[in-house]
């Protein structure tokens, strides 16, 4: 009887996944970020940003929806700003462009922000904030999409789940990164959940009714975290990434004026430079001292450690770099049936 998951090393992964996104027209600089970015997801636990989601990208790609040959480019630039017209590139890809101007920028100009414009799924928020902090930047990056979750106090999606994530380098270690979704549970883990079948946490998703569910396969909208808090932090990403970009996602969804049909995703994209406000050495350490600090402090009931933004995905990494990146199954499959749809051949000598 078969496993229902198997192990997959990561570097066979990542060969693995560019070369499908090869086949599919991608550079092979882009189809090696798509891949990178895509297997960090799954490196560190996010499964629901990972490799999970390639299937559907390659339909996006055949349905014309994701642009494999994207002309990026900086459209105008201001000082510290930049909008980068995305060309409907795929999230990764234009992501990681975004980021690296606005290194670039704040290099220059102290503070870097790099507005995307026309995007697509844009991945796991951290690879992009961590790629700033590993260059001794502080690295914050956001996204918006059309309505996914229910505003505080609505039953229906009314605005987007929209994920945050900053970043901070810390000495002796990898950098403090804050990676979340504005939702209870990020749209990409309620997607999964559904595939997969089973409970969720109470108070996190309504079902087609407004009704507060935790059966997976009922769940239709998320909740907002925290509330109020949660809504409203997803309706001001709205406003400092589509609104200026000139092009409003949830309004426009919201009143059907047809504005914005066709466009997933806006992107931002910004860089801090500490060595103009500190030495990057003594602030790293200082980020390493408050981390221990808080970690020193008196445990509440039942908390065996208190762990820091991004510490049990650096841990779950290096137990999946060594162990391999377990993969259920059918995932697998189907993985396997899309790249076979576009003539790359499966993976050999995979482990149960």
């Amino acid at each position: 009887m078969q496993s229902p998951t198997i192990f997959v090393q990561s570097e066979r992964l990542r060969e693995f996944i560019a070369a499908i996104f090869g086949a599919v027209g991608f550079s092979d600089a882009h189809a090696q970020t798509e891949a990178d970015v895509l297997v960090w997801a799954n490196l560190r636990g996010v499964d629901s940003h990972g490799i999970f989601r390639i299937p559907s990208y390659i339909r996006a790609i055949r349905l014309g929806e994701i642009n494999p040959k994207p002309d990026i480019r900086v459209a105008s630039s201001s000082g510290a700003s930049c909008i980068v017209d995305a060309d409907r590139a795929p999230g990764p890809i234009a992501m990681t462009f975004a980021i690296d101007q606005a290194v670039a920028v704040a290099a220059e100009h102290t503070v870097g922000w790099a507005l995307v414009r026309d995007t697509t799924h844009t991945g796991p928020m951290g690879y992009y904030a961590r790629r700033a902090a590993e260059r001794g930047m502080i690295g914050i990056v956001s996204s918006a999409s059309k309505p996914l979750m229910a505003y505080h106090g609505t039953s229906v999606p009314t605005v987007s789940t929209n994920p945050i994530a900053i970043a901070v380098p810390q000495a002796g270690g990898l950098p403090l990164t804050l990676d979340m979704a504005t939702a209870a549970i990020a749209w990409g883990k309620l997607t999964q959940a559904r595939q997969l079948g089973g409970d969720l946490p109470d108070n996190v998703a309504l079902d087609s009714s407004g009704r507060v569910t935790t059966d997976a396969s009922q769940a239709a909208v998320p909740l907002p975290l925290g509330g109020a808090k949660g809504a409203g932090l997803s309706l001001l990403i709205e406003c400092m990434t589509s609104l200026l970009a000139g092009s409003p996602l949830v309004a426009s969804a919201l009143s059907d004026e047809g504005t914005s049909h066709g466009v997933w995703q806006h992107g931002l994209a910004i860089a801090v430079d500490i060595a103009a406000f500190t030495d990057v050495e003594g602030f790293a350490a200082n980020a390493a001292e408050l981390a221990n600090a808080v970690r020193r402090q008196p445990r509440a009931d039942g908390v065996e450690e208190v762990l820091m933004p991004g510490e049990r995905g650096d841990r779950v990494l290096a137990e999946r770099r060594e162990n391999g990146i377990p993969i259920i199954r059918d995932q697998w499959n189907a993985l396997v049936e899309t790249a076979a749809s576009v003539s790359v051949e499966p993976l050999d000598g995979l482990t149960d």
